[in-house]
């Protein structure tokens, strides 16, 4: 039976057919970074692509129906905005061969999951026609939320069947079902298929659909009540305890879950309907008593963000915070000016706040993926004025995390720096090139990074050997980290074997350690030992950095004799320690 809201029925036919698009455009774009033909070379087209392939087809099979609307303009408007905005964050992983853009990707999907499903909410109830409504809207995003679910989980099932008909056949030796159902051209069609058809079934269902709605109510009133008791214990806890144990255990990211929770069960509870009343007059009463304090809540989330930032500056996770502090700083505060005018009927103002606070999110979550709200180019400036004001030494800079958060703007920044310090600090010019060094190695100049490792070793002259360089660098690039985390080279020439060769000890000197190694000449190759501090009441250890840098830059170093030679007994040998 067709149960589909307002009787409206569902064109099938072309609900598959847009499925099975779906899956072959997915295919499609998969096997080009697979294969690496185009669009996979140039990222811009590829999450362009990506982007509209996802969720313009999903919003396709949700709204589309055989009654006359006009969801499809605003359909193609959306896909021209998202279309550019997977532009320009593709546009941020170039040159592809040496940025991350893993951050892009998570930092998109999570964004457009939330926009997407904002926009299919408010499109549905406008295509409708007549004025907005807050239980409307609320109707449709349940049930938007539970098909798309419900269909996912359908998939799943649908996959789990073929891999469990394809493993019985495989444990008998014949291998066709498991090497079809393995293939990309044959899962990405079926899965889209399977996906499309659930999305069919559960759109006829919205009966079923709301009454799953109304369960989860009736199981999250529970929580919500629990939730809201510890929220105000915790509250009143804080005068004694202080703030500081917060911090040291991200106090601000506990109080935005805090605050997402609240405002989700809060929702969840009260639903479509002011006039609602699931609880008792006096429980209702403890319940906006809770949310009424959620603007303290935000303050000390300001305060602790603002405290990081003054710290250590902008950050990725620290520009998300604040955006979400704004969030639920926004909603807490209108729901307190609703519990202020309205006391008991308060529910009203929920509804008001719910419908502008819907576009505000969906408008910051498109934001979000341009250049009027690019996150990377603020903790990029950010980091910059802190090098240049001296507030961080370009020692302890975090040139690593440019490199993997930051994408282009992290990029470019390295760059620069890696151009202001070449002659000044050659070892930082090193450490950058190195940070990308292990992208492509096919598209290496060792040449230029040999070139660049000798300008950055103190103690390098004209006689020490080709072969002894060559013999440094490889082992250095075949351990990345070591040159991430080192701080400068020196090299000094001695003799601890009184054999009229001289040998070399490589000091590479760490945030907190110094590394030293030998380098001598065996049959005309180079040997490594590890040298250790050895002391007569500690035993091996490190020593103390800062006399052991100061000794090497004051040239206070020599080879001793040891007081006493080693002793053999047969093949055992004894060392007096």
């Amino acid at each position: 039976m067709n149960t589909t809201p307002e009787g409206e029925s569902i064109p099938q036919k072309l609900l598959i057919l847009i499925a099975l698009l779906q899956g072959f455009s997915l295919l499609i774009l998969h096997q080009s970074i697979e294969l690496e033909f185009w669009p996979y070379h140039q990222p811009q087209w590829l999450f362009s692509l990506y982007s509209v392939a996802i969720s313009i087809p999903t919003m396709l099979l949700l709204t589309l129906s055989d009654k006359a609307n006009p969801v499809y303009k605003w359909i193609i408007i959306y896909a021209i905005v998202v279309f550019g905005l997977g532009y320009y964050i593709g546009s941020q992983a170039i040159p592809l061969t040496h940025i991350r853009y893993d951050t892009l990707l998570l930092t998109i999907v999570i964004t457009m999951i939330i926009a997407t499903f904002k926009f299919l909410m408010y499109v549905q109830h406008f295509s409708a026609g007549g004025p907005i409504s807050y239980s409307r809207l609320f109707l449709l995003s349940w049930r938007n939320f539970l098909t798309i679910g419900l269909s996912i989980l359908f998939t799943v099932l649908t996959w789990g069947i073929l891999m469990l008909w394809a493993g019985l056949f495989k444990a008998i030796k014949i291998d066709l079902f498991f090497d079809l159902f393995t293939e990309r051209w044959f899962f990405y069609p079926v899965l889209a298929l399977a996906n499309g058809f659930g999305v069919i079934i559960f759109r006829q269902q919205s009966n079923v659909i709301d009454t799953i709605t109304r369960i989860q109510q009736a199981l999250v009133k529970f929580l919500l009540i629990v939730l809201v008791f510890v929220s105000i214990i915790f509250l009143f806890t804080l005068p004694f305890t202080g703030l500081d144990p917060l911090w040291e255990t991200g106090g601000s990211k506990l109080i935005l879950w805090m605050q997402a929770l609240m405002l989700f069960f809060v929702n969840a509870v009260y639903q479509d309907d002011p006039e609602s009343k699931p609880y008792k007059l006096w429980i209702h009463r403890f319940i906006y008593i809770g949310l009424a304090l959620l603007p303290i809540y935000s303050m000390i989330s300001f305060y602790g963000l603002t405290l990081r930032i003054e710290q250590y500056g902008w950050s990725l996770s620290r520009c998300w915070g604040f955006m979400l502090w704004g969030i639920f700083a926004a909603f807490s505060v209108g729901y307190l000016w609703g519990i202020i005018r309205l006391k008991d009927k308060w529910l009203h103002q929920l509804s008001w706040v719910n419908v502008r606070m819907g576009l505000v999110v969906l408008a910051l979550m498109l934001l979000a993926n341009s250049p009027i709200l690019d996150f990377r180019k603020v903790t990029v400036s950010s980091q910059l004025e802190r090098l240049e004001e001296n507030r961080v030494s370009l020692a302890e800079f975090d040139y690593n995390y440019l490199r993997r958060h930051l994408a282009k703007p992290g990029y470019e920044a390295l760059q620069l720096i890696k151009h202001d310090v070449k002659e000044s600090n050659p070892e930082i010019a090193f450490k950058i090139s190195n940070l990308y060094r292990d992208r492509n190695a096919k598209d290496i100049n060792d040449e230029k990074g040999k070139e660049e490792f000798i300008l950055a070793l103190n103690g390098f002259t004209p006689d020490v050997p080709v072969s002894l360089t060559d013999e440094i660098y490889q082992h250095l690039s075949e351990r990345n980290w070591r040159v991430r985390d080192n701080l400068s080279y020196h090299l000094l020439a001695t003799n601890l074997n009184s054999d009229s060769k001289t040998e070399y000890i490589l000091i590479e000197e760490r945030s907190k350690r110094i590394v030293l190694s030998l380098y001598h000449n065996v049959n005309g190759s180079w040997g490594r030992k590890s040298l250790g501090r050895f002391d007569d009441a500690l035993g091996f250890d490190h020593g103390s950095k800062k006399d052991i840098m100061e000794a090497i830059k004051a040239g206070d170093y020599m080879v001793i004799e040891p007081a006493w030679q080693s002793f053999q007994i047969g093949k055992n040998k004894f060392q007096v320690r």
